[in-house]
Order: C-alpha cells, then sequence, then structure tokens
C-alpha cells in the first residue's frame, strides 16, 4: 500500500504589519470570517479624550467633534453621557473623559489623534435596522451638574448586580407581593446599529415589570417571550433554566421575602441589575466580558444619578461575581483601571456619593494554569503547556516579564509532532513584533507593551471543529538570558473552559512539568505543587497568582473576597476553600495582589457544598459554590452596613465592621484581611 508523505510543517514568519492593539486583536483580525449580509464587523473601542496639536481646542470641542464624527457609533447611553460631560466641563482640559464607541473593523486605523485607544474589545457583527429602539429611561438625559445639599435626606443604598440571568420576576425581589424592587434591569442582547445609535438589548424600568406581573402569565412565559425578542434561540437563554448564576448572586446579594419583620431592612434597598449577553459568558477568556461589564458598570451609574433627579444621589454597592484570568495582575489590567476611573469620575459628578464595587477574588487555584520562575545562572526555563483535543476554540498563553530585563531574553517554542515548525530561540519580541506559522495562522506570538512589564502573548488555534487547525499535545514553551542578571518570568494561561449550561466547545489547557508535583494530603492526589518555585529548580506551577486580572487595583473601594467553609463541628472557625485565588506571596511582580480583601462563607460545609439561594423561578431553590457566591454575601452586608450608617464611612471603616474586629496583619493570601461575621451575612427565608 502506498503511503503518503508526511505534509511539511508550517514555518513561522514575522508579520510585516505591526500589531498595534495586541495579540487579541492581531489574532482575531487574521481568523475574522467575511462579513455576511446581515451585518458588519465592529469593534468595541475603549477611548479617552486626549490634547493634541491639531485637535480640538478645549474638552468641550473634542465631546462635540466626537458627538458629530462619522468614524464611529456610540450607543444612546454613551452619547447622553458625553452630552453631560461636555455640560458640566470648564475650559481647557480640567479633567479626564473616556467613553465606549464601536467602530468598523476596516477602519480601526483611522481614528482621529484626539481619541486615545486604551483598549479593543472583541469583534461583534452588527446588523443595521431601520427602526429606532424603545424609548426608555436610558434616554432621558442626567440632570448634571448635580446640586447637593448637606443637610438633605440620604436616599436608601442600592444595590447593583452585573451577571448572567437575571431573575427580575423573582418574588424574592419584591418591595410585597405586587411590586417589584428593581428600579430598572439592562437586559443586554447582541448589537443592532439603528438610527439613533448602536442599540444594545432593552431596558425594564419598575412599572413595567409590575405591569408583567399584574398580567397574569406566569414567569417563566415572561422569560421565555423576553428572550426570544431578543436574541435567537441558538443562544444561552439563562432565565429560561431552573438555575442561574445571575438569579442565585442577586438574592445573595439582595433577595428578600416580600412580607414580615425578618428581612425589612432588606426589602427597603431598591436593586439595578444589568444582564449580561450569551456571548460575554460562553466566552470565558473574558475578550467579550470585559466590554459589557465596563458599559454595564457605566450604565449603574447613569441609572443612580438619574434616580436622584438633581437630589442627593444614593450609596451604590455593585456586585461582581464575574472575571478572567490572564492580565498583568496590577492596577494596569484593564478593568482595574477603568473602575478606577469610573470610581473617581462619579465622585466628581456627585460630590459625597458612596460608590463600592465587591468582585469575588477567582476560582482558579488548583486550575494549573499559573508559573513563575527566576532564571539564574544555573537555570532557564522549560514548561510545558498542555492543548487538549476536540478543542473548538483558541488557547492563549500570556508571558511576562519586567521591562529592564526583557532585551536580554529569548524564546523558544516548540509545538508538538510535525505539523509546526519550532519558533527557535527568538529575541523576546518587541511591542507589535509579531510571529505567525501557517495563512490563516495555526499559532501567532505576539510582543505587547505594558506600563511595567513586557508582555508575549502566544495564540494556537483550535484543535476541532475550525478551518485551521493546530495538534493537540504539548506546547514547550522555554526561555532563556543572554546575561548572567536574574530575570523573573510569569506565565499565565487564559481560561478556555466552557460555563455549566452552555453548549460545551472550549476545552481547558493547562501547564505541566515533569518535576512539579507533589502529594497533596487535603486532596490525596498528586497535583499539588512543589511550594514556590524557589524551593526547587524545577518546579515553575504554581497556586500563587490565580486571581482575577484586575485584583491588583489600589483603589480601596473595590473589594475581592475570598471563600472559606466553617471547620467540621467547629461553626466559628474557617479554612479557605480548595479552590479559592491566592495572591502572590513569593516573586511577585510590580503589583500583582497579595490576597482578597476580606473572605466569605461560600460553602456550607466539607459535604453540605455551596450556599442555599434562590432559583430563577419564586419558590425555587439551588445550591451554588464558589467566590462568586461569596462575594454577594459582602455585597449584602456592606449594603446594610453603610445604609444604618450616619453620614460617611471610609473602605477600611467598613472593612473593620464587616469582619468584627481590626484588619488581621498580615494580609492572607487566600482569605484577606479578616472572614465576614456570618450574622450579617445570611438569607433569611420564609
Amino acid at each position: 500500500m502506498m503511503s503518503l508523505p508526511a505534509p511539511s510543517p508550517l514555518d513561522w514568519s514575522p508579520s510585516p504589519e505591526p500589531a498595534i492593539h495586541g495579540g487579541y486583536v492581531a489574532w482575531e483580525a487574521q481568523h475574522r470570517p467575511a462579513p455576511r449580509a446581515a451585518g458588519d464587523w465592529y469593534l468595541p473601542v475603549f477611548l479617552r479624550l486626549q490634547a493634541v496639536s491639531d485637535g480640538p481646542a478645549d474638552l468641550v470641542g473634542a465631546i462635540r467633534a466626537v458627538l458629530g464624527s462619522d468614524g464611529f457609533v456610540v450607543s444612546r447611553d454613551e452619547r447622553d453621557t458625553l452630552a453631560c460631560e461636555a455640560a458640566a466641563a470648564g475650559p481647557g482640559w480640567p479633567v479626564e473623559v473616556r467613553f465606549v464607541a464601536y467602530v468598523a473593523a476596516t477602519d480601526l486605523g483611522r481614528l482621529p489623534p484626539y481619541c486615545g485607544v486604551l483598549h479593543v474589545g472583541a469583534p461583534v457583527l452588527m446588523p443595521r435596522t431601520a427602526q429606532i429602539g424603545r424609548p426608555s429611561d436610558r434616554d432621558k438625559a442626567l440632570p448634571l451638574p448635580l446640586p447637593h445639599r448637606a443637610d438633605e435626606v440620604r436616599p436608601p443604598v442600592v444595590i447593583g448586580v452585573i451577571d448572567d440571568g437575571i431573575a427580575f420576576l423573582n418574588a424574592r425581589l419584591r418591595s410585597d407581593p405586587e411590586h417589584t424592587r428593581v428600579a430598572a434591569v439592562w437586559l443586554q442582547a447582541p448589537e443592532v446599529l439603528d438610527p439613533a445609535g448602536v442599540l444594545c438589548g432593552r431596558v425594564l424600568a419598575a412599572d413595567e415589570i409590575d405591569t408583567l406581573l399584574a398580567e397574569g402569565e406566569t414567569e417563566a412565559e415572561i422569560y421565555r417571550a423576553i428572550n426570544r425578542s431578543l436574541r435567537p434561540g441558538t443562544e444561552q437563554q439563562s432565565t429560561n433554566y431552573r438555575v442561574s448564576h445571575g438569579a442565585h448572586v442577586l438574592d445573595l446579594a439582595a433577595g428578600a421575602a416580600p412580607e414580615g419583620a425578618a428581612d425589612a431592612a432588606m426589602r427597603a434597598l431598591p436593586v439595578l441589575a444589568v444582564q449580561l449577553p450569551p456571548a460575554a459568558l460562553r466566552d470565558t477568556s473574558g475578550r467579550r466580558l470585559e466590554g459589557y461589564v465596563v458599559q454595564g458598570l457605566r450604565w449603574l451609574l447613569a441609572q443612580t444619578l438619574r434616580r436622584a433627579a438633581g437630589g442627593p444621589v444614593a450609596p451604590l454597592v455593585v456586585n461582581l461575581s464575574l472575571g478572567s484570568l490572564a492580565g498583568p495582575g496590577n492596577a494596569s489590567a484593564f478593568l482595574a483601571d477603568w473602575f478606577q476611573y469610573e470610581i473617581r469620575r462619579h465622585a466628581r459628578l456627585a460630590p459625597n456619593a458612596t460608590l463600592r464595587i465587591v468582585a469575588a477574588y477567582g476560582n482558579a487555584r488548583r486550575a494549573r494554569l499559573v508559573a513563575r520562575s527566576e532564571l539564574r545562572a544555573t537555570r532557564n526555563l522549560t514548561l510545558d503547556w498542555r492543548i487538549l483535543p476536540d478543542d473548538h476554540t483558541p488557547s492563549f498563553a500570556e508571558l511576562r516579564a519586567d521591562r529592564s530585563r526583557a532585551g536580554a531574553l529569548r524564546l523558544t517554542l516548540q509545538p508538538p509532532g510535525a505539523g509546526v515548525a519550532p519558533l527557535a530561540d527568538i529575541p523576546w519580541p518587541e511591542p507589535g513584533e509579531c510571529w505567525s506559522a501557517g495563512t490563516p495562522p495555526v499559532a501567532m506570538v505576539t510582543g505587547v507593551a505594558e506600563q511595567e512589564q513586557r508582555m508575549v502573548h502566544v495564540a494556537v488555534a483550535p484543535t476541532a471543529g475550525a478551518a485551521t487547525l493546530a495538534p493537540p499535545g504539548c506546547w514547550r514553551i522555554g526561555v532563556t538570558r543572554n546575561d548572567e542578571a536574574p530575570a523573573l518570568i510569569s506565565i499565565r494561561v487564559q481560561r478556555d473552559d466552557t460555563p455549566a449550561g452552555y453548549r460545551i466547545f472550549g476545552r481547558q489547557s493547562w501547564l505541566d512539568h515533569p518535576q512539579a508535583w507533589q502529594w497533596d494530603d487535603e486532596t490525596r492526589d498528586w497535583t499539588q505543587p512543589l511550594a514556590t518555585a524557589t524551593a526547587s529548580e524545577d518546579s515553575p506551577v504554581t497556586r500563587e497568582g490565580t486571581a482575577v486580572a484586575f485584583a491588583g487595583t489600589a483603589e480601596p473601594s473595590v473589594l475581592f473576597v475570598g471563600s472559606v467553609r466553617p471547620e467540621t463541628g467547629q461553626p466559628c472557625k474557617f479554612r479557605p476553600a480548595l479552590y479559592t485565588a491566592s495572591g502572590v506571596v513569593t516573586l511577585r511582580l510590580s503589583g500583582e495582589s497579595a490576597g482578597p480583601t476580606l473572605a466569605a462563607v461560600g460553602d456550607d460545609g466539607v459535604v453540605l457544598r455551596g450556599r442555599r439561594a434562590s432559583g430563577v423561578l419564586s419558590g425555587s431553590t439551588a445550591r451554588l459554590s464558589g467566590t462568586s457566591v461569596a462575594a454577594p454575601c459582602v455585597t449584602r452586608a456592606l449594603a446594610l452596613l453603610i445604609n444604618s450608617t450616619t453620614g460617611p464611612s471610609t473602605p477600611e471603616q467598613e472593612l473593620a465592621a464587616l469582619i468584627g474586629g481590626a484588619p488581621r496583619d498580615p494580609q492572607s493570601a487566600m482569605t484577606g484581611f479578616g472572614v465576614l461575621a456570618e450574622a450579617d451575612a445570611g438569607v433569611a427565608w420564609v
């Protein structure tokens, strides 16, 4: 029998065009399908207005130029926010103004110079429609600048939740059996371009929700009808199911019995919610999640200002029980930086208004996705990146080194088998420098500049279900030095699994090394990494640094929550949950998180996993586990605490009250400065 010759391996070649906006954007541009008749490809771009010699003379002029530009389109929310910033701005460039716009994929390189690009999101296929979207509270102008008098009574705290599958009809979100506490909910959906701008789903105000409740249809049928009107039936419809992540989180954060004295304090607190579109959750890398989270937070803040109607602005506590892993891990991460901007902007527009963001610290401690090593005279780094078969989504890894040491490093990437040639011993790529194998590429290596590090972004095509396939198996990464000076290297593999309830496409790749593992007494298996990269010459894989990408923010108004469980037979003593992320204790790159702010119970026991809270429909319950359910317990306790406090309080004072005493010192890498007093975090049930 005649055998066919083996195909020649794909060779690596440098890209003639620099990857200006980073590895993810460059990779997506190479693999983006041709536009269909249904619409065009647009990129969500996160921009900052800046003074340039050939641009507008002042901030007001720049805002007006944006609103009149044909180079990009903005949503009605963004248009309204920019108009309010123009009304509040003084002469010159007194403040920083950021906004979100959608740019045609072919026009990304033609943005005006007074718009500085901070981040470029994943592409969306945006159809056009001649119909103007349904008006709502989002179309009402913000009453800015807001007057404020110290003698005015502060409104009740507003609880905001950004999540998936928001069960806004649930009885535990009502002030009484017939009236909702949900002041408004934004049901995000795939974007469309209408004559008034970008439209992303639908907003329901409290009176509309009350009307739905009074019409006599079952909750399930109302959810199904709304879901059918917002997105195709092939997309995930989380509120069509018994349990959703968002329903559970929202109940833990703000749920209350609609009658009785036990939950009277919680029933007095209104709720604002953002339901993210399925694409944001399906892609666990966070490429789509982060952009929708930013837009959701801006909407929550705008709604809080609208509710004030020119009077005192209510305190807002926002819960975010979602996140991705890869990123610089410090204050320069996209969400960390943008959250800090929004907190400062809100303080500028609404002086003395309280804003707190409570975020889950992450569940990736045991996922084998992080490695770090210090290259020294006798040690270089060699690491196995195991990419699984039947993976229908690309896999990504991010390598980082200090900027001062990157020029002395060299990189090798050895794919498995003979399908792709090795990328052998190249200098650490310069920012914008890009190497790729094949057209479209099977793999791509891109240099990216960051504030304090130099990152190398490695992308590998799916191993199944795509026109361009990469070989599964061990992709070996090697880093060496040109000199004898020590160099700290950090590697993070991006999340690529599939959330529960979604059709399985992604399979999680992971890091491995022949000498990396030892016996784990707690889990009774050989998955415990050797303590740190300093404990052995061959132990780069670590559980440290497994927190969400934005955990390194220096903003004290953002609280990160780890997860604990009660010790067996000792309900007042707690043990960190096996999954809860760990901060970086050793070999820390600049600004990386040392641990969460505090911890809360994410599991009721070693056998009784998770916490009990509401399902999608009224009267149903479920148990979910993770830092995702620990965070809303802190949100709940913090909202009640602020609501009962007379006058302003600082994050430091609030933390001490939440944990029932002075913060521990030093901060724990898994439980932070203390554990939430559970008496303040329980959910009352009837």
